[in-house]
Order: C-alpha cells, then sequence, then structure tokens
C-alpha cells in the first residue's frame, strides 16, 4: 500500500521524500559509524598531546640532567681540591712541628704555641693555634708569607702587636692561627688537641 502509493505521487513529491529518506541514511550513518569513529580520534589526539607533553617534559629533565651531572663532577672536584688542602687527624702534630720550625726559620722567638679546643661546623672542624713570638716586622712578614705556602691550609684569624723593650724594631706578636679538619656528615668528632708546645718543643 505503501509503495503504492508513492508510486502514484507527484514526482515533486517523489523527490521529497527521496531527500528525506537519504538525510534519514545520512543521519543513521553519522550516528552509528562516524560519530564513534570521530570520538575514538577525540581520545587518540588527546593521548598524542599528553604522550607529546610527556615526551617534552622528559627532553627538558634528560638536557637538565647533564648540566646537574656535569655541575656535581665540578662540585666534586672542587671538593676534592678542598679537602686536599685540609689535614686529617694523622697529619696534625706534623703540621704543628712545621709551623714551629717555620717560625724559628723565619727569626721568631716563640713564646707559645698552643693548639686550642677544636670548633665543630657542618663538614669541618676549625682548630685554632694561638701563637706567641718576639720579632721583628720583616720575620713576622716571611713567616706568614711562607706559611701561605704550606700544602695544608693554614690561615690567620686574629693579631696583635706591641713594641718590645729589645728595640724599635722588636715586637710581641700575639696571633691566632686555624688549620681545618674535614669531617664527613655523619662522621665521629675529631679528638680535641693535647695540650701546649711551648718553643715547638
Amino acid at each position: 500500500m505503501a509503495f503504492e502509493f508513492i508510486a502514484q505521487a507527484p514526482q515533486s513529491q517523489k523527490l521529497i521524500l527521496g531527500v528525506f529518506l537519504l538525510l534519514i541514511i545520512l543521519a543513521g550513518g553519522y550516528f552509528l559509524l562516524v560519530q564513534p569513529r570521530m570520538a575514538q580520534l577525540d581520545t587518540a589526539r588527546a593521548e598524542l598531546a599528553k604522550v607529546e607533553a610527556e615526551l617534552s617534559l622528559n627532553r627538558a629533565l634528560a638536557a637538565n640532567l647533564s648540566r646537574f651531572r656535569t655541575e656535581a663532577a665540578q662540585l666534586r672536584a672542587r671538593l676534592q681540591a678542598a679537602q686536599e688542602r685540609l689535614p686529617n687527624e694523622k697529619e696534625m702534630p706534623g703540621l704543628y712541628r712545621q709551623l714551629t720550625n717555620l717560625a724559628q726559620q723565619t727569626g721568631l722567638t716563640v713564646v707559645l704555641f698552643q693548639p686550642r679546643e677544636m670548633k665543630q661546623e657542618d663538614v669541618y672542624a676549625e682548630v685554632p693555634i694561638t701563637l706567641s713570638a718576639e720579632t721583628g716586622y720583616h720575620q713576622l712578614g716571611a713567616f706568614f708569607e711562607r706559611m701561605s705556602r704550606l700544602p695544608r691550609l693554614v690561615s690567620m684569624k686574629e693579631m696583635k702587636l706591641q713594641g718590645n723593650e729589645k728595640g724599635a724594631s722588636s715586637i710581641r706578636a700575639d696571633v691566632i692561627l686555624a688549620t681545618y679538619l674535614f669531617r664527613p656528615e655523619g662522621a665521629p668528632l675529631p679528638e680535641p688537641p693535647k695540650g701546649a708546645q711551648p718553643g715547638g718543643r
């Protein structure tokens, strides 16, 4: 019946009906076939964008990691160089002898040479040393100049100069020197220095 009605319908109605049926078929095809594919395509695009962002982040991290490794190697080299200039506990008596011998060689008459109590810092211990000597200005300067060339680090922290009765060129120098012991994090504290060594003996 429906087909007979369509067959007998005027040409314009047949055309309208054909267009209507075509639109239904296209709409059905879109919702049944195209739209799911579009959703899958959107999901794939989102995943691709996520992967590209992760890849970009990983590339940036890799570039930074290389830079950080280079900086860490440089810092390790600097730390190693600093450690090589710091005496260890076994070397301390020898360093004390070096300093008193150096004082005598440059013309200082040592009245007192005494390591003091260590001061603990984060990764090192500072060992102050009291040095009192009678000498001249040039001899004292020569002592400090030669002390600066020692393979182990010794610095001057304080100095007090007084005139001496022995003459205008003679002075009394009271000096606080300091050397340093490297102490890695978690390492036991070094033993405090033992007693005075007056006159380098």
